[in-house]
């Protein structure tokens, strides 16, 4: 029996503007506030440079209650208390309202894979790919037993060995695991873990944090046994009937790139996750305010 993340609430939020994310990263040391403006809040993490002074972020935020409200942002850097602020929009109406109110874009949308865990089964089944559906019967039939756990905030934790061996292998870095375990503590169930194992050993794992109707998708880990048996197709499979069976209505698999990890994007565009743009990212900061009227200028004309 499967032990289930609690009832979601009706908000669906991204995990960066999340509750859970916030108190995650109050009980992990870093300075983050949640922040009220006209018309929405923020969660934005903080962080001063030495001869740069104070930098805010914001990550896929701010989350509006109606309408964006472009005259909020343009005056929210200084209603902060801070000499640069920097908005990873959510989407192209973001962005829109982010370039009205003097931000500059700094860098391109990225795409995420969301994955809809509504309607039939059978909506979902239809909606793999050939390639993907045959990884899945093959996980099926190789043996592995899936099991699902709340993902227990030890700094010793097997997954997070794994985890630091595989980064510091395919030459990557992300987020801390403090903050993980942070998450893990802050809302008992919200971090939940599913494994596959072959004669009691795990070969591949997958963490999930459940965040309201949403649960993204957080560390994988797959063995050369594991890849073998294509343990990541059934665990996903698993832990969509799982989440959906919990009350979750959709799981964020993270960043779609195909340039950089096309194996990951096919896997994720081949489960029946569809993707979609974010909103890129944006500048505003006190030192470029003559470069800012330059642009919004340009845009006006």
């Amino acid at each position: 029996m499967f032990d289930f993340a609690p009832s979601p609430p009706a908000t669906a939020l991204p995990l960066q503007q999340s509750p859970l994310f916030a108190d995650a990263l109050t009980a992990a040391g870093v300075d983050a506030i949640s922040h009220v403006l006209p018309g929405g809040r923020a969660l934005v993490i903080r962080r001063r440079w030495p001869g740069i002074g104070t930098v805010g972020l914001i990550s896929r935020g701010p989350v509006w209650t109606g309408r964006r409200n472009p005259q909020a942002l343009a005056g929210l850097r200084r209603a902060l208390g801070i000499r640069h602020l920097i908005v990873n929009a959510e989407d192209a109406a973001d962005a829109a309202a982010l370039r009205q109110a003097g931000f500059l874009r700094i860098a391109a949308p990225r795409e995420v894979a969301e994955l809809s865990l509504q309607g039939p089964r059978e909506a979902w089944w239809a909606a793999m790919s050939v390639k993907w559906r045959n990884r899945l019967r093959h996980g099926q039939k190789s043996g592995l037993v899936v099991t699902q756990n709340a993902f227990r905030p030890d700094p010793a934790h097997w997954l997070l060995s794994e985890d630091i061996a595989q980064q510091k292998r395919l030459n990557f870095r992300a987020l801390p695991h403090a903050v993980t375990l942070a998450m893990a503590s802050a809302l008992p169930g919200a971090a939940q873990l599913f494994t596959a194992r072959a004669a009691g050993r795990p070969v591949a794992a997958m963490l999930f944090l459940c965040h309201g109707p949403v649960a993204s998708y957080h560390i994988g880990w797959s063995s050369e046994k594991g890849r073998a048996n294509s343990a990541h197709n059934l665990l996903l499979w698993q832990t969509m009937q799982s989440l959906s069976a919990a009350g979750h209505q959709r799981i964020d698999l993270g960043a779609h790139n195909p340039d950089d990890a096309p194996g990951l994007a096919r896997f994720k565009r081949g489960s029946g996750a569809r993707t979609r743009p974010l909103g890129g990212t944006w500048a505003c900061s006190a030192t470029l305010g003559p470069v800012q009227s330059i642009a919004e200028w340009w845009h006006r004309t």
